[in-house]
C-alpha cells in the first residue's frame, strides 16, 4: 500500500462516477485529486452546489490506508451555505480510511442534511468495491506477510535519499559517491546540452558540448536539513545574536556545522571520475571549462550566506547577490543583515531586482514543476545544481574572480571576462592557470590574430585597453654591497643591531646613501666562505627587512647573532647583501603604457605553433620565462582581455560567398565574430521581431553591411564592441556606426593609417593587412542617421557583427608557412593614410553584375534572403551570399534531457534506498544519521546486479503505465486534458454546448509566444486559486487543450448595473469568453470574443464595447493608429481581462444588456467578420492573416 494505491483508488472512483445515470452525475461533479486537494461538487439544487475539499496529508500516504489522515473543508457561494455545511460533516471520521469509504460516508449525510434521496450507486456497498485498498480487501489476503511501515523522513541519510531521487527524478545524475568516518561525497551532474547554448557559446568557453558539468560535494559529518535547520536558525540560534549583533553570526555559525567543501568541473563522466576509483587520492581529469574556478570559488565563498538570505528573506538568487554586493563590496554591513532591516524596505530593494527578466534563462525557467520544486527551498542538491546553471548562463554578467556585478554596463562580450580591478585581473592570471594554455592549442590561429593586432597597437601606440598594474611580475635582484656592518662582540656571541624602540639599529664601516632602500631584505655572511648567517640558532631564515634608511644607520627588524665558532677572529665588520624586490608591469609612472617595453617584450615571443609545442609539453611558462619573465603575463592577458568570440572558418558551406565558383577569396580569411552579450543579442533579436511585426505582409530582406576601420583600432573593437565614441575619420554624414554596402569603400578605411610605422609581428603566421567586419543592421534605413553613401547607424543595439574578413599575407593552413624569410625585412607599407578617400561608386559592370544576380534563378535555400535596395558588395563586384546560421547564444530547439513536461515528484522512502545501496561506495547510514562504510562482497554485489536487471527488464511496463498515467495529470503542468477525455465527462447542463462553438485547436505556435503565455497562465491560476481573490473572471482549465486558447468566465458583476440584473433574472452565472493567441504573441493582441450569452447589439441600443458579431473591439485589441497607442507587449493578461470587463461594466454611452435572444451562442465566423469591420471604422490596425486565423 502506499500513494500509488492511493492514486489507483482515485482513478477507479473517478470512472465510476464517469459512468453514472443523469440524475446521480447531477448529484456529484468534478470528482478529481489535484494534490494535495481531493475535491467534488455536492449539487443539492439546481444551480445551487457545495464543493467538499479534502487536503490529504502528504506524509501518511506512504502507509495509505492503514495511517491515512486528510482534513475535510466545505466551499459555497455564501458563507453561510458553508458553515451549515461544514458542521453537517463535523463529525465525519476519515482516519484510515480508502478514498470509497471517505466519499461514501460523505455523501450519505449531505443527502440526508438536504433531505435528498440517496442514490444505490452512491452508497457505502456500491462505493466500497471500487476501493483496491478496502478493508475487505485486505481482510481476505490477512495470511500474507505485511511489510513492515517505513517510517516518515526524519534523519540526515532519508533527507540525502529524498534529494537524490529526487534529482534523478528531473533528469540530473545524482549518487552518493563515497563515505567514511569523516563524511561522505556526493556528486550531482548533467550534460553540458541542457544548458541549451549555442555552438558558437560553448566554443567562447572552452565547453565541450559532449561532456557533463560536475558538481561534487564533500559533506562532513551530516547532510543539511534545510526547513529543519536552516530555515529554523533564526530561532534556534537568537542566542548568537547579541546586543548590536548580526545574522551573520548565525550563518558563520551554520557553516561551522554544515561543512562542505565544493568543485565544479566538466568530464567526459557523469561522476567526474572513473567508476573503479573512490577514494580520495582520485585525480580528476583534465578541465578547461573557463568557469570551473571561479564557479567552485563561488560556491566555497559565497553559496551559504546567499542560500540562508533566499530561505530567511524570501528573495530569490538575484536579490540574495544584491544583498552580498551591498554588504562586502559597498561595504554596508547592516544591509539585510540586522532585525531592523527587515523593516526599512531592504527586501523590497532585492525583491526588485529579482523581478529582472533574462532571455538566456528561458529553459532553466520553463521548468515549470523543477522550478516551484525549487521554491520550495527543500532540496539542497537541486538547489545547488540550478544557481550554477543560471550563473553559468549569466557568467557574462559578473566578473570572474570577485563574482560581482560588471560595472561597466556600456561593454558587451560574449566571453566572460575579469573587471576593470587591479586586484582582480592579478587573481585571474593566478586562477586561469592553464585555461590560456588550451586557448592557445584549441585556436592557434586566432591567438595569432590577437597578437598581431596587439602589435600593430603598439608600434601605433594606439594600445586601448592596456594592461593594468596587476598584468606583471615580481622580481628579487641580489645587490653585493660594498660596505661592512659593525658587530658587537659579547664574549663569544657577536651581534648585528643594537635594540632600539623602532626596531635594530645598525652601523656601518661607511655611510648608506644609495646602497640600501627600506624593505629590502638583507643578508649577512661570511667573508671567506660567502656562507649567510641566521638571524639566530634556532632559527633557518638568513635575512631581515630594513624598515628604515638614514645617511649612516639602518633600522631591521631582528637582530643578527655571529658566534666564534663560526667566526674565530672576531671582525668587527662583516659584509652584507641585499635582495630588493620590484614590480615589473608595462606602465609608466604616470599609469600610461611603456609603449617601450611593450614593444619589446611583444617582440622576444616566440610563434605561436612553438607555444603551442610548449603548451602540450606543459612548460610554455618556463619557456617563456627564460625569454623575459614578462612574456607570459603579455601573452596571457592579450588571450585573456579578448572579449570577442573568433573561429576561423575552414569549411566551405560556413563561408560568405562572393564569386560564382565560390572560391575567389584571395588573401582574405574568414572567421566568425560575436561580440554580443547574451543580453544584447536578445535586444538585436527583439528589435528585428518589433520590425517583423510593423511590416507584417511585406516581403522584408535581411541587411547586412561592411564596416572598415584601420588596423590599429581592432585590439580595441574586439575588446569595447563598435561603437562610435572615438572619432577616426570625422563624421562628415553625422553620428553614429559607419557601414558601407561595398567592400570596396570599407577596404579603403581599413587601409588607412594616421600612424603605422611597425610593419607586423615577425613571428606571425598570418601576416594581418587589413580587417573588415560584417555586420547584421536591423533594416530600419528611414531611421537611420545617413543612407547614402554610407549607412549611419546611431543606435548601438541595432548592430551585431557576424563575420570578421581579415587580409592574410600568409596561410594559416599551409605547412610550409614558417618556412619562408621574415616577412617584416622585406615588408613594404602601402597603408599610408588616404588624405582624400574617393568613394567608389557602382560602375556600369557593377550594377549590370548586381542586377543579373538578383534576377537569375538560384538556389536560396542554404543562403540568407538580402534586402534587394541594400545589397552589400564584394571587391570583385559581386553580390555577397551568406550561409544560413544560427549566431544565438541559446539553441532555438528545448534541451533533450531538460525537465520541461517532467510531473510532480512523490517520495517513497522505500525505493530510494536503493540509491544508497546501489551507489559505488555501497554506503549505509545508522539512526542518527552519520555515515557508515560497508565492504561489498561478490554475493551482495550479485543480488544487487539482479535487482537491477529486474528493475531494467521486469518492470518496465509497469514503469511505463506509471509514467502514463502520471502524464494525464501534469500535462505542462496546467492540467490539460485530452479533447476525448473531455467528451467522455459528464458537463453541466449551463455548460452544454461551449466545446461546440469554440474556434479549432490552433496549428501554428512558437517558443517566444508559448514562454510568455504559460508564464501568464501561471499568474492567473495562482491569483484564482486563493478563495480571497478578487480577479472578477476565472480561466477554466478543465477546458485548457492547447495554452494558445482560454475560455474565460466573467462573473460577480456590480449588481446595480444592468447587465448584472439581466443575468440574475435570466439565471446567467457568467459571461463566457473565448481568448486566442497568434503566434506572434506578445507582439500583436490576443484575440478576445463572447461565446454567450448573446448581447444586444450597439445599434439596437447595447453598449460594452461587444461588436454585432461578439467580438470584443477597443484599441486596446488593435495595433491603434497615429492616435490612439492600441496594443502593447508590457500588457499582462490580466490587466487585459480586467479591462475587458470594466468595457462590459460601463455606462457610457450605453450599458450592456443580455439580447432578447440571449441563448443563442455566437459563432466564430460572425465574430472575427464584425472585429475587423468595426476595427476599419475607426482607423485601428488588425494583425495580418487574422481573419483566416480566427475565422472557420
Amino acid at each position: 500500500m502506499g500513494r500509488k494505491d492511493f492514486i489507483q483508488d482515485v482513478k477507479i472512483l473517478k470512472e465510476h462516477f464517469r459512468g453514472l445515470n443523469s440524475k446521480s452525475a447531477s448529484l456529484v461533479q468534478g470528482f478529481d485529486f489535484q494534490d494535495p486537494e481531493l475535491s467534488f461538487k455536492f449539487a443539492y439544487r439546481a444551480g445551487k452546489s457545495i464543493t467538499v475539499q479534502i487536503f490529504v496529508n502528504d506524509s501518511s500516504l506512504q502507509s495509505y490506508p492503514t495511517k491515512f489522515s486528510a482534513f475535510v473543508c466545505v466551499d459555497a457561494v455564501s458563507e453561510e451555505e458553508a458553515n451549515i455545511a461544514a458542521k453537517c460533516l463535523s463529525n465525519v471520521n476519515i482516519e484510515n480510511k480508502t478514498v470509497s469509504e471517505i466519499v461514501a460516508t460523505i455523501i450519505p449525510k449531505l443527502c440526508d442534511h438536504f433531505r435528498i434521496a440517496l442514490p444505490k450507486d452512491l452508497s457505502m456497498n456500491a462505493l466500497s468495491k471500487f476501493s483496491r485498498g478496502s478493508s475487505s480487501a485486505t481482510s481476505s489476503q490477512e495470511k500474507v506477510q505485511v511489510k513492515p511501515i517505513v517510517p516518515a523522513v526524519q534523519t540526515p541519510a532519508q533527507f540525502l535519499n529524498r534529494d537524490l531521487a529526487e534529482l534523478q527524478h528531473f533528469r540530473y545524475n545524482a549518487e552518493l559517491l563515497c563515505a567514511d568516518e569523516i563524511g561522505f561525497k556526493v556528486v550531482v551532474s548533467m550534460p553540458v546540452t541542457r544548458l541549451g547554448l549555442s555552438f558558437e557559446a560553448c566554443e567562447a568557453w572552452n565547453l565541450d558540448p559532449n561532456r557533463y558539468l560536475v558538481c561534487t560535494m564533500q559533506f562532513s559529518p551530516s547532510y543539511i536539513d534545510l526547513q529543519g535547520v536552516i530555515a529554523n536558525a533564526l530561532q534556534t540560534k537568537a542566542y548568537l545574536i547579541k546586543e548590536g549583533g548580526t545574522y551573520q553570526v548565525i550563518k558563520d555559525s551554520l557553516k561551522k556545522q554544515f561543512p562542505i567543501t565544493f568543485t565544479v568541473l566538466t568530464s567526459s563522466l557523469p561522476r567526474g571520475i572513473p567508476s573503479q576509483s573512490h577514494h580520495k587520492d582520485d585525480t580528476l581529469e583534465s578541465d578547461h571549462f573557463v568557469l570551473s574556478w571561479t564557479l567552485t570559488e563561488l560556491l566555497r565563498q559565497k553559496f551559504f550566506d546567499m542560500l540562508c538570505d533566499r530561505m530567511w528573506f524570501g528573495i530569490g538568487w538575484s536579490g540574495a547577490e544584491y544583498a552580498d554586493l551591498r554588504r562586502n563590496k559597498e561595504l554596508e554591513m547592516d544591509f539585510l543583515n540586522t532585525e531592523q532591516s527587515i523593516y526599512n524596505g531592504q527586501i523590497d530593494e532585492c525583491l526588485i531586482k529579482d523581478e529582472v527578466h533574462h532571455g538566456v534563462l528561458c529553459y532553466l525557467e520553463s521548468e515549470d514543476i523543477e522550478v516551484s520544486t525549487a521554491r520550495t527551498n527543500r532540496n539542497f542538491l537541486l538547489l545547488v545544481l540550478r544557481f550554477l546553471r543560471r550563473r553559468i548562463l549569466l557568467s557574462t554578467q559578473y566578473c570572474l574572480t570577485c563574482h560581482y556585478p560588471h560595472m561597466e554596463s556600456s561593454v558587451s562580450s560574449i566571453r566572460p571576462f575579469v573587471c576593470g580591478s587591479a586586484l582582480c585581473q592579478h587573481q585571474a592570471l593566478v586562477g586561469l592557470g592553464n585555461l590560456f594554455e588550451a586557448v592557445l592549442v584549441n585556436s592557434p590561429v586566432v591567438v595569432d590574430l590577437l597578437i598581431s593586432l596587439c602589435y600593430v597597437a603598439i608600434g601605433a601606440q594606439n594600445l586601448s585597453p592596456h594592461p593594468s598594474k596587476a598584468i606583471g611580475v615580481t622580481t628579487t635582484t641580489k645587490y653585493e654591497i660594498q660596505n661592512s656592518l659593525v658587530v658587537d662582540w659579547d664574549n663569544d656571541i657577536g651581534t648585528v643591531g643594537t635594540r632600539t624602540e623602532r626596531g635594530y639599529t645598525v652601523y656601518g664601516w661607511k655611510g648608506f646613501d644609495g646602497q640600501v632602500l627600506a624593505n629590502d631584505m638583507l643578508e649577512v655572511f661570511h667573508p671567506e666562505t660567502g656562507v649567510s648567517f641566521p638571524v639566530n640558532r634556532c632559527s633557518h631564515t638568513t635575512s631581515v627587512r630594513v624598515l628604515e634608511v638614514s645617511a649612516n644607520t639602518l633600522i631591521i627588524d631582528f637582530p643578527i647573532t655571529v658566534s666564534t665558532t663560526v667566526v674565530p677572529n672576531r671582525h668587527v665588520y662583516l659584509p652584507f647583501r641585499v635582495y630588493r624586490r620590484s614590480e615589473k608591469n608595462f606602465l609608466n609612472d604616470n599609469d600610461t603604457p611603456n609603449y617601450q617595453l611593450l614593444n619589446t617584450i611583444i617582440d622576444k615571443l616566440p610563434s605561436v605553433n612553438t607555444m603551442v609545442q610548449y603548451a602540450k609539453k606543459k612548460i610554455l611558462k618556463a619557456e617563456l620565462d627564460k625569454l623575459d619573465p614578462l612574456c607570459f603575463p603579455l601573452l596571457s592577458w592579450i588571450i585573456s582581455s579578448n572579449r570577442t568570440h573568433l573561429r576561423l572558418l575552414e569549411s566551405e558551406d560556413e563561408k560568405v560567398q562572393f564569386g560564382e565558383n565560390g572560391a575567389n577569396y584571395g588573401n582574405w580569411k574568414q572567421f566568425i565574430m560575436i561580440m554580443s552579450s547574451p543580453e544584447k543579442e536578445e535586444t538585436f533579436q527583439r528589435e528585428k521581431e518589433k520590425l517583423k511585426n510593423e511590416r507584417r505582409g511585406q516581403t522584408l530582406g535581411e541587411l547586412f553591411a561592411f564596416h572598415g576601420s584601420p588596423l590599429q583600432n581592432w585590439h580595441s573593437i574586439i575588446r569595447t564592441s563598435l561603437n562610435w565614441k572615438k572619432i577616426v575619420h570625422g563624421r562628415a554624414y553625422g553620428d553614429g556606426v559607419y557601414h558601407s554596402l561595398q567592400a570596396q569603400t570599407s577596404s579603403s578605411y581599413a587601409g588607412a593609417y594616421y600612424r603605422y610605422d611597425a610593419g607586423v609581428w615577425k613571428n606571425s603566421m598570418l601576416v594581418v593587412q587589413k580587417c573588415m567586419a560584417l555586420s547584421k543592421i536591423v533594416n530600419r534605413p528611414t531611421q537611420f542617421t545617413s543612407t547614402s553613401p554610407h549607412l549611419v547607424v546611431k543606435d548601438e543595439s541595432w548592430i551585431t557583427t557576424r563575420y570578421l574578413f581579415v587580409e592574410c599575407l600568409r596561410d594559416p593552413l599551409d605547412p610550409t608557412n614558417e618556412e619562408e624569410e621574415d616577412w617584416s625585412n622585406n615588408y613594404n607599407n602601402n597603408n599610408n593614410y588616404i588624405q582624400n578617400i574617393n568613394m567608389p561608386t557602382l560602375t556600369s559592370s557593377l550594377t549590370n553584375s548586381l542586377t543579373s544576380v538578383l534576377r537569375r534563378p538560384r538556389d536560396n535555400s542554404g543562403f540568407i534572403n538580402l534586402d534587394n535596395t541594400f545589397y552589400p558588395v564584394w571587391l570583385n563586384n559581386h553580390p555577397l551570399q551568406i550561409p544560413i546560421r544560427d549566431f544565438s547564444i541559446i539553441n532555438n530547439d528545448i534541451p533533450d534531457e531538460s525537465s520541461i513536461g517532467v510531473g510532480q515528484f512523490h517520495y517513497d522512502p522505500s525505493d530510494s534506498q536503493i540509491l544508497i545501496k546501489g551507489s559505488s561506495s555501497s554506503s549505509s547510514f545508522n539512526n542518527n544519521g552519520s555515515t557508515i562504510f560497508d565492504t561489498i562482497d561478490e554475493d551482495t554485489m550479485d543480488e544487487d546486479e539482479d535487482a537491477e536487471e529486474d528493475i531494467d527488464g521486469n518492470d518496465i511496463e509497469d514503469d511505463e503505465e506509471e509514467e502514463f498515467e502520471y502524464d494525464d495529470n501534469f500535462d505542462d503542468g496546467f492540467e490539460f486534458k485530452d479533447t476525448e477525455k473531455n467528451h467522455e465527462e459528464e458537463i453541466d447542463d449551463e455548460d452544454d454546448g461551449i466545446d461546440l462553438t469554440l474556434l479549432p485547436i490552433p496549428a501554428e505556435s512558437s517558443k517566444g509566444a508559448t514562454q510568455r503565455i504559460c508564464k501568464e497562465l501561471r499568474t492567473i491560476i495562482s491569483r484564482q486559486s486563493d478563495p480571497s481573490n478578487d480577479l472578477g473572471f476565472f480561466v477554466d482549465t478543465n477546458r485548457l487543450q492547447s495554452v494558445y486558447q482560454w475560455v474565460v468566465q466573467l462573473n460577480n458583476f456590480d449588481s446595480n448595473l444592468p447587465l448584472a440584473q439581466d443575468m440574475a433574472r435570466n439565471r446567467v452565472n457568467s459571461i463566457d469568453l473565448e481568448v486566442r493567441f497568434a503566434p506572434d504573441y506578445p507582439f500583436v493582441p490576443p484575440y478576445v470574443r463572447v461565446i454567450r450569452p448573446r448581447l444586444l447589439r450597439f445599434m439596437d441600443g447595447g453598449g460594452g464595447h461587444v461588436t454585432a458579431g461578439g467580438s470584443i473591439c477597443m484599441d486596446l485589441l488593435t495595433l491603434g493608429n497615429e492616435r490612439e497607442r492600441g496594443w502593447s507587449s508590457v500588457y499582462t493578461m490580466e490587466a487585459v481581462l480586467l479591462q475587458v470587463k470594466m468595457a462590459l461594466s460601463s455606462l457610457d454611452p450605453k450599458p450592456a444588456r443580455l439580447d432578447r435572444n440571449w441563448n443563442c451562442e455566437y459563432s466564430p465566423s460572425e465574430a472575427i467578420d464584425a472585429y475587423i469591420r468595426v476595427a476599419n471604422q475607426h482607423g485601428w490596425a488588425v494583425p495580418q492573416g487574422w481573419s483566416s486565423l480566427f475565422g472557420r
